[in-house]
């Protein structure tokens, strides 16, 4: 999924979620500032609210781009699509009052359960990359035995 092709601004969020800003932070989560795994916060807060460990309803569509990078983008940006959703994997919850939201075909999603089910989909393409990519291997075997234990931290 490409981030400039999502509407962002027809997601809902609360009143500091900025639509406007999170493709240019996916743009930068591409260009890996150098060789910055930190490239992904801007990810974490425009997708969320960092300090406070919540998730923002824009987290669903921006986990398909974070799956994307991984799965086309080896080296840092793969890298740092992994440990933004490491880091909210069982550490973040979402906002309160948009812990579900209706989406545009009108069904109701939950944000935490549409993560999941989104990076349960790709197992068999992350088995793959961890085969094939030494420097993604322990990023994408520690995702994967996140995602069968459910939305829990793992070691």
């Amino acid at each position: 999924m490409d981030p400039q092709a999502v509407d962002w601004a027809a997601i809902p969020g609360p009143r500091w979620y900025q639509p406007e800003t999170v493709a240019d932070a996916f743009t930068a989560l591409l260009r890996g500032a150098g060789n910055d795994l930190n490239s992904g916060s801007g990810i974490r807060s425009t997708l969320g609210n960092d300090h406070a460990g919540t998730l923002y309803p824009a987290a669903v569509a921006g986990t398909d781009v974070l799956l994307k990078i991984v799965t086309e983008h080896p080296g840092v940006p793969r890298q740092a699509a992994l440990w933004v959703l490491l880091d909210w994997w069982g550490c973040f919850l979402p906002e309160p009052g948009y812990e579900v939201y209706t989406g545009r075909d009108g069904n109701t999603i939950d944000v935490i359960a549409a993560i999941i089910e989104r990076v349960r989909q790709t197992v068999e393409t992350l088995e793959a990359i961890a085969e094939q990519d030494a420097g993604a291997r322990g990023l994408v075997r520690k995702l994967l035995r996140a995602q069968g234990q459910g939305w829990a931290l793992t070691d």
